[in-house]
């Protein structure tokens, strides 16, 4: 009885594993009461159960056993997706890229930006704040550091100027926003 039980183990676990193998699963080992374990040598090698009896799975699955599987289980077949194609590089985008007009308690701001294959080349201003003295001579001293942290950073995320801080929060904003119209 216990030799009939250990055959049926034996078919059972047989049975399960090329399974498992044709699904792509390494599979759990099963046993049945008073049987012990099967044994694994190894990531992928030979499996002895009580009975002496082996099995040894190839280390990667073969077109012919994928379609062999896939053919008698169709779960098995959906659980093999084919390799996805890689990605085209994306392309660094090029060009002048305008920003919205960001309005601040001084005025309003915008800017253009030139970039080239990704690079931010030129930070031009379109509109630089309100037109009373002050606004300009602010705005005169502030904008020229600013555009040169832009372009050394290549980002928005640059620190605003001290004393200016309506200046550089309506630069930054409008960089920010120009450089997301470019995709960068």
């Amino acid at each position: 009885m216990k030799r009939n039980r250990a055959a049926l183990v034996t078919s059972v676990s047989t049975a399960m594993l090329g399974a498992g193998w044709a699904a792509g699963v390494v599979g759990t080992a099963v046993a049945a009461q008073d049987t012990p374990l099967t044994t694994t040598i190894g990531a992928v090698g030979t499996q002895s159960t009580s009975t002496g009896t082996s099995v040894s799975p190839s280390p990667s699955a073969s077109p012919s056993a994928s379609a062999s599987a896939a053919a008698t289980d169709p779960a098995a077949a959906a659980t093999t997706p084919a390799a996805p194609a890689p990605a085209p590089a994306p392309v660094a985008p090029s060009g002048t890229f305008q920003s919205a007009t960001v309005k601040t308690r001084y005025g309003n701001y915008q800017v253009e930006l030139t970039v080239e294959a990704g690079t931010i080349t030129n930070v031009a201003m379109l509109q630089s704040g309100a037109s009373d003295g002050t606004s300009r001579q602010i705005a005169g001293s502030a904008l020229p550091t600013l555009q040169q942290r832009v372009l050394s950073a290549q980002t928005y995320n640059v620190q605003g100027v001290s004393g200016a801080s309506y200046t550089s929060q309506g630069f930054i904003a409008a960089v920010q926003n120009a450089m997301q119209a470019a995709g960068i």
